[in-house]
């Protein structure tokens, strides 16, 4: 079906007979179950006809005549017209998920599931973790953690490049985990540092890291 770009013509070129295969078609492209409930009707309006057909060939005529008459007509010119309405909706979606995503938002998105692996790695495995030098921008690496801080660890030079802080809050954080020997939670930086408030803390808990200092 991928390679018919005019399969709405179908249900008009097979006076009908494609029309519920088509609309079913187009319906499933789009996940609608309306669409596809649709088609069925189409094709049970095709049979309809086509048992008028029968009757008439046996000499049954009458009322039976009009209603396959209608029956066609709505399967024929309505699935047509229905199946060509699909097609325009199934190429505007296939464009729509053609087009590249924000790079700026797909950047954002990578650097999101970068950390949640960093983070597995260091719960499930921290001398790997350890290895990788997870949380510590200050050194070379080659490993991608998607942008963690080991709060424990970087200078305040880092902390406040790499978290946006003022040098004055880096300076306390830095002050105070050498008081404490380290921090363990993020919640210990507005208890202990005056210069971090909860809507600052906020913005950077994602990205924060509290391994042993």
């Amino acid at each position: 079906m991928r390679r018919l770009p005019w399969w709405f013509l179908i249900p008009l070129l097979t006076f009908g007979a494609g029309s519920g295969p088509m609309v079913v078609y187009g319906g499933a492209r789009l996940r609608s179950r309306a669409h596809i409930a649709a088609g069925a009707v189409y094709g049970a309006l095709f049979l309809v006809f086509f048992v008028g057909v029968q009757f008439t060939d046996e000499g049954r005529a009458g009322p039976v005549d009009a209603v396959a008459a209608t029956s066609w007509l709505v399967s024929w010119l309505g699935g047509t017209v229905h199946a060509a309405i699909l097609q325009r909706a199934v190429r505007a979606e296939r464009r729509r998920r053609s087009q590249p995503a924000d790079p700026v938002l797909a950047a954002a998105q990578e650097r999101l599931a970068r950390r949640a692996e960093a983070r597995a790695l260091l719960a499930s495995d921290p001398a790997l973790a350890g290895e990788l030098l997870i949380g510590r921008p200050d050194l070379y690496r080659q490993y991608d953690d998607g942008g963690l801080i080991d709060v424990n660890n970087v200078p305040s030079a880092v902390l406040a490049r790499e978290l946006r802080l003022p040098a004055e809050a880096a300076e306390q954080i830095v002050d105070a985990r050498e008081r404490l020997g380290g921090f363990s939670s993020p919640d210990e930086l507005v208890v202990y540092c005056a210069g971090i408030t909860p809507a600052q803390l906020g913005n950077i808990r994602d990205r924060l890291v509290f391994l042993p200092h």
